[in-house]
């Protein structure tokens, strides 16, 4: 069960900052350090929740699905 909230907060601020470099400024952590968190909750879930792009992320669809639960 996924009931650490420090990493769904962190794909939260993912998604709202559109970036991982700008999330890990927010969160005040390291950029790695978001990737791992969101890789923990890819692993998790079995399944890819963002598509990194040149200029920023996209959601999937179980990403979508994850942002509206949460």
């Amino acid at each position: 069960m996924l009931t650490d909230f420090s990493k769904l907060e962190t794909f939260l601020t993912v998604v709202k900052e559109k970036s991982f470099s700008k999330a890990s400024e927010k969160l005040g952590i390291s950029q790695p350090a978001v990737t791992q968190q969101i890789k923990f909750i890819e692993d998790y879930l079995d399944s890819t929740i963002v598509h990194r792009k040149k200029n920023g992320i996209r959601l999937t669809k179980e990403g979508q699905i994850l942002y509206e639960i949460a």
